[in-house]
């Protein structure tokens, strides 16, 4: 499939523009004509620079939402979205997915030909929300669902912005002072010290830019090692590691998964069902496996809070509702239940280490500068002692 970008004149005598997926030129153009549209002009888009991004999809969603209350079928809500937004991407995927649902293909179907947008979770909520008759009522979740992914990376970048800052001021502040300050020093001490330089201002000279050049490389080492499968492996593993990150990333993990859950079930699917939709999201394989084993337990016919017991990442906090909700025949609001009371959690704890990493670099940042002070600018002061300066 290609996007095609097009200008045509409708049949009341209006213009529009907009973009199209179509395998090329001719079927543009008979997917223009069976809209009733006379095509003006029709132009192959061959740089798209707009991705679609959470707030894309969830502005979709939202104008959906709105549109199925105000009693809009959702082909038409899908095609007056594509009206006004911008994403060239997005839209000539909804208006494919507008043309399947008019040959008779079904919500999910039609959204499953689009899997580098809509992911499987949103297409599994919405073939259940077919099945169940519920539509309006999913969309909903699904935005409810975005909105607080929206909201949690938000909060992450807030949290991030001023150490990513601290970081490259003082990065700056140590190239500037060894690339540009550093051989006028050395010619400035040579000069008064006859070539004698000091220990310290040799290694901050000679040294340290060849360890920074090292730690260069190494970084950029790991991140290709850490792009293939194995090493996304081995890096989930030693983030598992670390104490506090390890705890904060299984619960961003299965805060994903019970909100999922919640949904799901919400969409009336079996729990095995739910299951498999809520396993898919999990990016991090150890507990995958965990939650796979489960699945299979339970699929097997053992007790679901049994099943769940059996694991070693789950929380003994979310081993109780689970329980308390097998039990009271509310699994659902148990879910819905976990998932809140995860999210303030998260939201707690990268406020938290935001703040001790913040702390940890302003000091770090201090003990550059006076190092910097000690081996260069030392050297300087005794050079103006000894000029008589």
């Amino acid at each position: 499939m290609q996007i095609f970008k097009y200008k045509v004149l409708k049949n009341d005598g209006t213009k529009k523009e907009g973009a199209i997926l179509a395998d090329d030129y001719r079927r543009a153009y008979e997917t223009l004509h069976r809209k009733h549209c006379h095509p003006m002009e029709i132009k192959k888009v061959y740089f798209v620079s707009k991705k679609v991004s959470l707030d894309d999809l969830s502005m979709f969603f939202m104008h959906v939402n709105f549109q199925l209350k105000c009693g809009v079928s959702i082909n038409d809500a899908i095609e007056s979205f594509t009206d006004f937004h911008g994403n060239k991407t997005l839209n000539a995927t909804l208006l494919n997915i507008s043309d399947s649902l008019k040959n008779g293909e079904s919500i999910g179907e039609a959204f499953e030909k689009n899997p580098s947008i809509f992911d499987s979770v949103i297409v599994g909520l919405l073939k259940s929300a077919e099945n169940t008759g519920n539509t309006m009522e999913i969309i909903s979740n699904i935005l409810s669902f975005l909105k607080l992914q929206m909201d949690w990376k938000n909060n992450v970048k807030r949290v991030i912005a001023y150490p990513i800052f601290i970081t490259v001021v003082a990065l700056m502040v140590l190239i500037l002072s060894v690339g540009v300050l550093g051989p006028q020093v050395i010619s400035l001490v040579q000069n008064c010290d006859n070539g004698e330089v000091s220990a310290l201002t040799q290694f901050t000279i000679n040294v340290l830019p060849k360890v920074l050049q090292i730690l260069f490389f190494l970084s950029m080492g790991l991140l290709i090692l850490f792009w293939t499968q194995k090493g996304k492996s081995l890096l989930s593993q030693m983030i598992l590691a670390i104490p506090k990150i390890g705890e904060l990333s299984i619960k961003i993990f299965l805060w994903q998964f019970c909100k999922i859950m919640h949904i799901a079930l919400y969409a009336k699917l079996d729990f095995v069902r739910a299951l498999d939709l809520a396993i898919e999201t999990i990016e991090l394989p150890i507990l995958k496996n965990e939650l796979k084993n489960i699945r299979d337990n339970i699929a097997d016919g053992y007790k679901i809070s049994l099943s769940f017991s059996n694991g070693n990442l789950i929380p003994k906090e979310i081993l109780m509702a689970i329980y308390i909700g097998e039990e009271g025949n509310s699994l659902t609001d148990s879910f819905d239940h976990i998932s809140e009371n995860l999210y303030k959690e998260i939201l707690f704890s990268i406020k938290a280490m935001g703040q001790i990493l913040s702390l940890g670099l302003t000091i770090f940042t201090g003990l550059i500068f006076i190092f910097i002070l000690c081996s260069l600018f030392y050297p300087i002061y005794n050079y103006i002692e000894i000029a008589g300066l």
